[in-house]
């Protein structure tokens, strides 16, 4: 799958893409990318059948330029924060610098995930 103007399988566009094979045949069903379905028959009897997709209409889909109109798009409808939410977030980080602090770690290390953090943000809420 290297240039633009060919056919590739399902199962290599979603590993081009990063994503699933059935991401990638949700696309086709809504109509956002375009299939060439071909049947044939195994060596053995058995009838097959493939899907292609075009690698170009992969670009447009999944590229840099699909990226940023979808977050232009988000940006335009997103509601600003409240300032209930604002005073929310900023409690929060405040307990996970404060508690990184103590345990000498720093925030951003890698290898500690977001989810690690759940249980502050709720025992903050009860809490308060």
């Amino acid at each position: 799958m290297g240039s633009s103007d060919e056919w590739g399988n399902i199962s290599a566009a979603a590993d081009r893409e990063s994503c699933s094979p059935q991401a990638i045949c949700r696309r086709i069903k809504v109509g956002v990318l375009t299939a060439r379905i071909e049947a044939s028959t195994a060596r053995d009897g058995r009838h097959t059948v493939k899907a292609w997709v075009w690698v170009s209409e992969l670009d447009k889909v999944f590229g840099h330029a699909a990226r940023e109109e979808h977050v232009r798009r988000i940006r335009a409808t997103a509601q600003p924060l409240t300032r209930g939410q604002e005073s929310a977030l900023r409690k929060g980080f405040t307990i996970i610098l404060q508690r990184s602090r103590r345990s000498g770690r720093d925030v951003g290390s890698a290898g500690r995930p977001w989810g690690a953090y759940r249980g502050i943000f709720v025992k903050s809420r009860q809490a308060g």
